[in-house]
Formats: structure tokens, C-alpha cells, sequence
């Protein structure tokens, strides 16, 4: 998952308040039936239209990879063709950098989507006669930019996704994974504010898809875009997103951070959902680590097992709180049996550490050791203690959630 940067509250898209219905008359029964409150099946049972969207709300902050996620239906595309006016709304505000997109038209528009956000699509859509290079700066061409420009902007892009090499290639001599790295690529040759990304990966292979997914996860460390990005796929949802939007019937269900979606499911749609995914690689240390509390290392054994307080181990700490070794109970019991006063005899030295921002999978290796995890900071103080029976507990308690919900009919 990457780590966002963002200040909190820095909003780069906003949708307020938005419904889009599909049919003669958006604005007319159909609509007054959704402020009702009425779901999208009986709106279309007694109006004869669709509710795209039903007063959705998010906000998107700049240099985050805002996930929206849901099943055919869901309204997720819907929701995206909204920020670029690929869609007119019923009601509601779509503010994009401060504009309202949905007021724009024309020229005004087209300069807006050229100057603010680039389109990667599930479909590559590239020329088949033009080379890879000339594909790349396709919109750079639309622009009117010279030969020369286009060309040095459309090599940094395809530098960026591993195909500087194939820039006189081409499309049908490239994969079908290498194809989508050139659309991602064409997107980020304007050097867009925006990425806007339907269902980017959708139709790739399993290890390709992932690869992506590792791809764009390296660009956005560098970069730090903003991005809007669609899928139908919880697992890369919790994997790419720095927040996750589930939506079911064109409205909002759930809006979190991959751990809050996972441990902390809104309804039982959303707990659905999450009891088949891989809790280990999305739960953080942080979400279950427990407090420091080390052992000074100074201290003798006698006093460090007083300080131990019947618990099954504990760290010691050197004067800068840097971990220097691992105290269990009965290790120090064993020492002590022997009259040694000497707390550095007691001590193991082996043992092993993590950070807070890592996964319980990362961890799953260390813990079967069944000792004590040191969970450090960046200048390698000890911040916590990681419990190898918490990992386990955490992960049965997330799979046991949907019994505290009443199961939803999916469709």
C-alpha cells in the first residue's frame, strides 16, 4: 500500500451532494423518488429510470490514490465520468481544484481536461499504426506541441514505466501488460495534475495486473499524483489505495483506509466483502502493537525481572532506547536459578524487529519464533512490542466479523 504525503484536508476533487439518473426525465419523478430516500430498484420499478449515482459524497486530497470500489452497477464509473464531465449530473457539485467541472463546456471544458487530468483506461486504445513514442505524445500532438517537445516528454514518461527501450516499437509487438504501461504512460506524458483510471488493470493476467500494481505504486512514490482510480476488485482496492469508496446501487457504502475497511466493516455488504481477502498483507503493526515499556539496561537482573511484572518478555534498552536485547520470564528465571546477578547473561540478542507501517504477513516468518517483535522508529528507538499471539487473534477476529451483521443479498 503506498504511504500518503498529503496534508490532511488538501482536497483536489470534491463530488457534493451528486445524483446522476439515466432517462427521459433525470429531474423529474425519478429524482424526487431518490430524495425520498427510495433505493435504486424502486426507482426504476416505478419511474422506468436508472440512478447512476444517489447523493454521493467523497473528497479526493492531493497526491492520495483514492480507491473507488464496487460491483457492476455500483455507479463506481459513473462516479469518475462525473470529475471529467464524460457525464452531466441531475444535481449536486463536482469540484475539481476549486472549478465546477459541470458548469464548463466547450472549449473551456476541453482545456480543462487536457491542462488538469490524464485517462487510462481498461482498454489500452492505442493506434495500431504509430509507433510506441508517437502514441505516447498523442495528446501532447493534439496540443499543438513541436515534434521535439513531445517526443523528450513522451521518452521521460516511457522511462517512468520501463519502456524508454520500445519507444520505436510497435503496438502489436508488445504485450498486452507492456501495452497498458504505454497508456499509462500517455497519460503522464502531459505531466496531468489528475490520473483518472477506469478499471486500469482489469484485463490482465493475475502476475501482470500485479506487476501494475507494483508499477504504479513506484511511480506515485515518486511523483505523487492525485488519483481517481476504478475497480471492481477489493484485493487491488486495499492494495493500491491510500482510502478505499465502496459503493452498491449507485450509492456510497463505505469510505476508509484499507485497515478500516478490513477490521472495521460498515454494514454487512462491506463485511462480505472483506472475509475473503488477505487480512495479513493489508492489517498494520500499528493497528495491534502494544506499548514499549523496556528494561533499562543498567538495571540488574534481579531488578530487571521485578521489572518484568510477570510479563512473558520484555526489551532492554540502551540510554538512546535503542533495543539491545530481548528479556523472556523464563529466561531470566533460568539465569537467576544459577546466581548470576548479571543481566546481560539472561539477555538474547537474536531477536527480531519491525516498524508499525508494516503488514502482519511481513511479520508472520518472526512470529512463528514465538517471541517478542521490537517494533522501531526510523532512528531505530524502540516504539512497541509486537505480541505473535496478537497477529494470529487479530486475523481470526477480522475473519469472524460478518457474524455480527445480518447477511446482505449481494444482488
Amino acid at each position: 500500500m503506498v504511504e500518503s504525503t498529503v496534508a490532511h484536508g488538501e482536497q483536489l476533487i470534491r463530488l457534493n451532494e451528486v445524483y446522476k439518473i439515466f432517462g427521459p426525465q433525470p429531474r423529474g419523478r425519478a429524482f424526487d423518488l431518490a430524495r425520498q430516500g427510495l433505493g435504486k430498484n424502486e426507482v426504476q420499478r416505478l419511474s422506468g429510470h436508472v440512478m447512476g449515482l444517489d447523493d454521493v459524497n467523497f473528497d479526493v486530497n492531493k497526491g492520495e490514490i483514492f480507491v473507488v470500489m464496487g460491483l457492476s452497477g455500483s455507479g463506481k464509473s459513473t462516479a469518475i465520468r462525473t470529475v471529467n464531465k464524460l457525464h452531466d449530473i441531475t444535481h449536486g457539485e463536482v469540484f475539481v481544484d476549486g472549478v465546477d467541472v459541470q458548469k464548463l463546456s466547450g472549449p473551456d471544458l476541453q482545456e480543462f481536461r487536457r491542462e488538469k487530468m490524464g485517462m487510462v483506461f481498461q482498454h489500452f486504445a492505442l493506434f495500431p499504426h504509430r509507433n510506441i513514442i508517437d502514441n505516447t505524445g498523442y495528446g501532447l500532438k493534439v496540443q499543438k506541441m513541436p515534434k521535439a517537445e513531445r517526443d523528450a516528454a513522451s521518452l521521460r514518461a516511457l522511462s517512468l514505466v520501463g519502456l524508454e527501450a520500445y519507444s520505436e516499437s510497435m503496438p502489436s509487438q508488445l504485450s498486452g501488460g507492456m501495452q497498458q504501461r504505454v497508456g499509462l504512460a500517455r497519460a503522464l506524458a502531459s505531466d496531468p495534475d489528475i490520473l483518472l483510471m477506469d478499471e486500469a488493470f482489469s484485463a490482465l493476467d493475475p502476475l501482470i495486473r500485479r506487476q501494475m500494481q507494483d508499477e504504479l505504486m513506484d511511480i506515485q512514490n515518486e511523483l505523487q499524483k492525485t488519483i481517481l482510480f476504478i475497480t471492481h476488485d477489493l484485493n487491488e482496492a486495499l492494495r493500491v489505495g491510500n482510502r478505499v469508496c465502496i459503493m452498491k446501487d449507485g450509492a456510497v457504502v463505505q469510505i476508509g483506509t484499507p485497515e478500516e475497511i478490513l477490521t472495521q466493516p460498515a454494514t454487512g455488504y462491506v463485511a462480505e466483502f472483506v472475509q475473503d481477502v488477505d487480512q495479513g498483507r493489508v492489517i498494520q503493526v500499528t493497528e495491534i502493537m502494544g506499548g514499549s515499556d523496556p528494561i533499562d539496561g543498567s538495571l540488574s537482573l534481579d531488578a530487571a525481572i521485578t521489572a518484568l511484572n510477570g510479563r512473558a518478555g520484555a526489551f532492554v534498552v540502551d540510554a538512546a532506547g535503542k533495543p539491545t536485547g530481548l528479556l523472556t520470564r523464563d529466561d531470566a528465571m533460568r539465569a537467576s536459578s544459577v546466581g548470576t546477578t548479571d543481566l546481560s547473561t539472561a539477555v538474547r540478542t537474536d531477536f527480531d524487529v519491525t516498524t508499525k507501517t508494516a503488514t502482519l504477513n511481513e511479520n508472520y516468518q518472526a512470529a512463528g519464533r514465538g517471541l517478542p517483535i521490537a517494533v522501531i522508529d526510523e532512528n531505530g528507538s524502540l516504539e512497541g512490542t509486537l505480541d505473535p499471539r496478537e497477529i494470529l487473534e487479530e486475523m481470526g477476529r477480522v475473519e469472524t466479523l460478518i457474524d455480527g451483521f445480518e447477511r446482505e443479498v449481494f444482488m
